[in-house]
């Protein structure tokens, strides 16, 4: 199973890009754990809340492996690589845990953050996405990791998208 993970720094289009690629392509869609377990918590979490979020994504990842497409292909809202990043610029370390379930194998779309901040409650960092972006890019590099940039305006980054996910598709068949 081929998966398509979307990183980036908060409001870098993740989100609205993973959910439009997903639904063009009729490809499951894995949400972002975070905000369903801190929607619960209105927002509050410590650094131990960091593994359950972990493990409740793992788990929506899992349970959509196993919903059979015939491209072999999901779609993920982030992954643990964010909850690491995340844990390591919030708390300057990381839990085991998330450190030994990176995913290795998949394809990252690294979501730039070239566009006006939006505010939502659960956002943290609206002054230094681009720093955050390039620590994204740093962990891409050096874990020697598959990974696409999209940037600019969402039309064109669609685009983009279109483009990868239609020749991926084409390669599977």
């Amino acid at each position: 199973m081929q998966k398509i993970i979307f990183t980036g720094p908060e409001c870098s289009g993740k989100t609205t890009l993973s959910k439009k690629i997903a639904k063009k392509f009729k490809l499951p869609l894995v949400p972002e754990y975070a905000r369903i377990f801190l929607d619960k918590t209105n927002g509050n979490y410590e650094y131990k809340d960091l593994k359950k979020i972990a493990k409740g994504q793992l788990k929506l990842e899992l349970q959509k492996t196993q919903i059979k497409n015939q491209n072999n292909i999901i779609i993920c809202d982030t992954d643990l690589q964010v909850i690491k990043l995340w844990s390591i610029i919030k708390y300057g370390k990381c839990d085991s845990f998330i450190l030994q379930n990176q995913n290795k194998e998949a394809l990252y779309i690294l979501c730039k953050p070239d566009f006006a901040w939006e505010y939502d409650y659960l956002r943290e960092n609206p002054y230094n996405r681009k720093e955050i972006f390039d620590i994204y890019l740093k962990e891409l590099i050096q874990n020697n990791l598959k990974y696409t940039i999209v940037e600019g305006p969402n039309n064109k980054r669609e685009k983009k998208l279109t483009k990868l996910v239609k020749k991926l598709i084409d390669s599977s068949v």
